[in-house]
Formats: C-alpha cells, structure tokens, sequence
C-alpha cells in the first residue's frame, strides 16, 4: 500500500514545501486525490503523478508539436457535451469544465482566468457559436491538445460583437502554443463554411459530430500534399473538323 499512496511528507517534497503548507493546502482543497486511511492523510500515487504532470505542463506546454494536429482529433480526444447550463458565458464555462470526467486534475481558476483574459478583448462567438481558447499572456497547457464542443441548454449572452445569442462554443485546450494556433486557425475557416454551421447547430450526436467535422475538414483542407485530389483540369474543346464536299 506505501507505494501505491504519498505521505504528508512525501507530498512535501514533491512540492518542494513544507509539511504546515500541505495541510494548509488540503484545508483549502488545492490538493486532489487525498484520503484518510487510519485517521492519516494519504494521496494516490498515480493519481498525484499525472495531476504535477499537468500542472508541470501547464507552466511549461508539452515541446513535442503535432503539426498534423486537426480540429478532428482533438475533438477525438475531447469531449461534446450537451444541456450545459449557465444564464451568460462565464456560468456556462464553469459548468463545462466541472462536467468533465477530469476535472479534478485541472486547475480550472486558472483555465477560466486565461479563457476571460482573452475573451474580455473581444467576444469569439458569431452567428450563435463561439471559438474560445486559452490567452497568450496567462497560457494554460494540458498533456494533450483538446478541443470541447459543449451544446448549452439555452441559448445565453456570449457578449458576441454580432448580438446573437450562443447556442454552443468549441474550447481549444493545447498542449502548446504551436498546436494551439493550428487548431484555432482550422476552426475559424470553419466558421466560414455554411454547411459546417448547419450541420453543427443541429445538436447530432457525438459520432455524427466527429463525422461532420471530419467531412468539412478534408473538403476544405485537402489537398494533393495530404491525400486530398486535386480538381480535374478542364478539357479543352477539340478544334471542330472541317468536312470535306
């Protein structure tokens, strides 16, 4: 059991602080996967590991880029949620990240800080969607680049620069800044294409989301380089034959 959970002390050191500070932490609940076992506070190894690695990553974005990066497979290996409830925008983003399977090992304060600092220059929703993520000064990286597709239960005030309401937003949450600035250049040319908004509005399911965003993807972004074809070159008319008499 010793090595499947931390001590206080152990704790300590991982954090390079003093023991008075982790109680002070858990008093205050910035330390998650704590337990008492036999009146004694103890952390889940595996659990504490991943949740510095976050933090670690956080501070520092993972150097390896995916420049192969689609908003496909971040969405793959995020998440779309549906009823998300909030009356404005700043409700509904901490409605979303409490409703994630993995929030606890997420410093959400912070993820909400950087998403307001970014969106407080200007609103990113239009035309009912909005394409939020993370600030540049106050960057927030995560072990792997993740793209949210949440569907709100009503349609709430997004402060969007056009005054429609928003019925649901995308959330880039990247592992770098590299992959952070592909996902979000893939999901503005998104936003430009008519059938994609359509087709998003309408609430499918996650497979068919995943589907209709693969689809729009590759039509827009294929090209001969990356497994796209390339148009057919028009045909030139033959010139007509002259008939002999």
């Amino acid at each position: 059991m010793d090595k499947a959970f931390y001590t206080i002390r152990n704790m300590a050191v991982k954090l390079s602080v003093s023991e008075k500070t982790i109680y002070r932490m858990l008093n205050e609940n910035q330390i998650p996967f704590a337990v008492k076992i036999g009146g004694q506070w103890r952390f889940r190894a595996d659990a504490i590991d991943s949740w510095l690695n976050t933090r670690m990553n956080a501070e520092t974005g993972n150097i390896k880029v995916d420049t192969a990066i689609s908003v496909h497979a971040g969405l793959q290996q995020g998440a779309v949620l549906y009823r998300i409830h909030g009356k404005n925008r700043d409700e509904s983003i901490s409605e979303l990240l409490a409703t994630l399977p993995y929030s606890a090992a997420m410093d959400q304060q912070a993820i909400k800080v950087s998403i307001f600092t970014r969106e407080s220059l200007a609103s990113s929703s239009m035309q009912g969607i909005a394409y939020m993520g993370i600030s540049d000064e106050r960057p927030v990286y995560f072990p792997k680049s993740m793209v949210l597709l949440a569907y709100l239960e009503k349609p709430a005030d997004f402060k969007a620069l056009d005054g429609t309401a928003t019925e649901a937003f995308f959330l880039v949450l990247p592992a770098n800044r590299a992959e952070q600035a592909i996902l979000e250049m893939r999901l503005l040319r998104l936003a430009q294409d008519a059938e994609f908004l359509q087709a998003i509005k309408r609430q499918p399911s996650r497979k068919e989301a995943l589907e209709i965003v693969r689809c729009r993807e590759e039509a827009i972004f294929a090209s001969p380089g990356r497994g796209g074809k390339s148009p057919a070159p028009e045909k030139t008319p033959a010139p007509a034959r002259k008939m002999n008499r």
